[in-house]
């Protein structure tokens, strides 16, 4: 009996180290290549799928940075002329005779903003007076350059202490305007040219009366012809200069680097005339005019008038706007934009001058400032379909910059490659009501 268990315990034994040895043996034979194949295969679409929704949220965060960045270019632009342009023609009183002051203080015009040698608070800059254009407007403003400065002090007021309570008067003509100590000093650091410049430049007091600084001291600016009349200010009246500035868009190639590398950009400054009866200009060498906006494209400018129609009211200013389609509505075709300031053809004649402006409508176009290239595509370059744009009277697809510089598949396909935001506001000329 004992040998007999001893049999049995033997071949259990000898079952169970088979058993074990099967078992290791499976263990390492591992998987088989069906199996493998099959992981492999389940993790290169895993992988390719997290690959696709990376590029896919890359091109996406890219796209949205591009268009906020292109949106705040398009809002900053026009938030910035349409400033200006609710200012156009503070200042001027006194400067150009205007009631109740004396024809002696008629001064000319402010700069160059003139019209046939006419003072001019605006002076439109259309690209093309013929018909529709191709290429960017321009404007010109009469604008006050300065302000006081909180941090540096009230530099640029009148300071009356230690002298006369008040400066001009009924019987009183105003020759020299006082100021604080070093005033002078720091509206030559704020201009081209330094204090030199200042001679020969407007000066208005209040933004009520005006002349021209022929001299300057440390604490005064003398002024000829003398402020006279009924004006009278005390301690702490604002003083202004006043010049002409010039927004115009500059296309490439820049041959004037004016935008510095990264045309087109939208430049301010002043501009300069070059053939008699032109507006001013920044896109000629002499000016001066500094890069403020990359990626404007385009800006586009319509105005309505009151009083530039002799077919309505006589051509007599009534407070309306002109009805220049004459569809007893006010509407867009009221706003005009192909027309040369600077002439007198029908049907407005001699009624269409800058003066009878009373609103403004302004259209930028901004692009984006750099090709966009998709995320593990080498160099391929985004093209963004859908129309192109007509903003106001331009039709981009004739010309974005030149006649004809959009009409080939090349230079469209070029032209796509960029995203474009556009946005319009019409402003009020709150000194010409």
């Amino acid at each position: 009996m004992k040998k007999r268990m001893e049999i049995m315990i033997s071949r259990s034994m000898g079952e169970s180290m088979i058993k074990s040895q099967d078992v290791q043996r499976d263990r390492e034979q591992g998987f088989t290549l069906a199996e493998v194949m099959i992981a492999a295969a389940m993790s290169t679409a895993i992988i390719a799928a997290g690959i696709g929704a990376l590029t896919v949220s890359q091109k996406t965060t890219q796209a949205s940075s591009q268009v906020g960045n292109t949106q705040a270019t398009a809002r900053n632009a026009l938030d910035m002329i349409a400033a200006d342009i609710k200012l156009a023609g503070f200042g001027m009183q006194g400067l150009v005779g205007v009631p109740p002051l004396p024809a002696a203080a008629t001064l000319g015009a402010v700069g160059n903003c003139q019209i046939n040698g006419a003072p001019a608070a605006i002076v439109p800059g259309d690209n093309n007076a013929l018909g529709a254009d191709f290429g960017p407007d321009s404007i010109s403003l009469v604008v006050p350059m300065t302000n006081s400065i909180t941090a540096a002090g009230a530099l640029w007021q009148v300071a009356t202490a230690g002298g006369p309570a008040v400066i001009g008067g009924p019987t009183v003509s105003i020759a020299a305007i006082p100021l604080p100590a070093n005033a002078t000093t720091a509206m030559g650091n704020a201009i081209p040219g330094g204090a030199a410049a200042l001679v020969g430049m407007a000066v208005s007091i209040n933004g009520a009366a005006g002349s021209r600084i022929t001299g300057t001291t440390p604490v005064q600016i003398n002024v000829n012809p003398p402020i006279s009349g009924q004006a009278q200010f005390g301690n702490g009246a604002q003083v202004y200069l006043v010049q002409c500035i010039t927004y115009e868009v500059i296309p490439p190639p820049d041959a004037l680097n004016l935008c510095q590398g990264n045309a087109p950009c939208l430049v301010r400054g002043v501009g300069v005339v070059g053939a008699p009866n032109t507006p001013p200009r920044c896109n000629v060498a002499g000016n001066a005019c500094i890069p403020i906006m990359d990626g404007v494209e385009d800006l586009q400018l319509a105005y309505a008038c009151d009083g530039c129609d002799p077919r309505v009211n006589a051509g007599t200013p009534d407070g309306q706007v002109d009805d220049l389609n004459l569809s007893n509505t006010f509407d867009q075709a009221d706003f005009i934009t192909d027309r040369n300031w600077f002439g007198n053809a029908a049907p407005y004649g001699t009624n269409m001058q800058p003066k009878t402006i009373r609103m403004v409508q302004i259209s930028i176009v901004a692009r984006e400032t750099r090709t966009e290239q998709g995320m593990g595509e080498g160099n391929q370059v985004m093209v963004h379909g859908g129309p192109v744009p007509i903003v106001s009277d331009h039709n981009h697809a004739t010309g974005v910059f030149t006649l004809g510089d959009n009409t080939t598949p090349a230079q469209l396909q070029a032209y796509q490659q960029f995203r474009r935001r556009i946005l319009t506001r019409t402003v009020e000329l709150r000194n010409q009501r």
